[in-house]
């Protein structure tokens, strides 16, 4: 069973701008929709690889993404896109999105925590 995982803020629609911060994830099966609060997101790296590999993931679509997490994903298997347009998880459009691959990652990911809002 394969599923697409969107994060997003407390309102459930909005996308969230970090993965693995995020407050929530939106889970895509299949045209369905659930949304089910992020239990690590104040975790270390291990920790939340080790929850998100229960959830069975093949395809990520999200906004900004260290890069370190994402080689760990490709590691895993999940694809990732790039989400450019939307604000809402429902304004997706699938032709809009860039599927990361590690010749355009590094350009579109932010390498390493350069910017120090880990914390919020």
């Amino acid at each position: 069973q394969l599923m697409t995982l969107i994060p997003v803020e407390e309102d459930k629609k909005t996308i969230a701008g970090r993965f693995r911060k995020a407050h929530s994830f939106a889970f895509l099966d299949e045209g369905q929709i659930f949304v089910q609060e992020n239990p690590h997101k104040i975790s270390k790296s291990p920790e939340f690889f080790d929850y998100f590999k229960t959830l069975n993931i093949d395809t990520l679509y999200v906004k900004e993404l260290g890069y370190k997490t994402f080689l760990t994903l490709l590691e895993m298997g999940v694809e990732v896109y790039l989400i450019q347009n939307a604000e809402k998880w429902n304004r997706i459009k699938p032709n809009e999105l860039l599927l990361l691959d590690e010749e355009n990652a590094k350009e579109h990911c932010s390498l390493g925590h350069h910017n120090k809002e880990e914390g919020k």
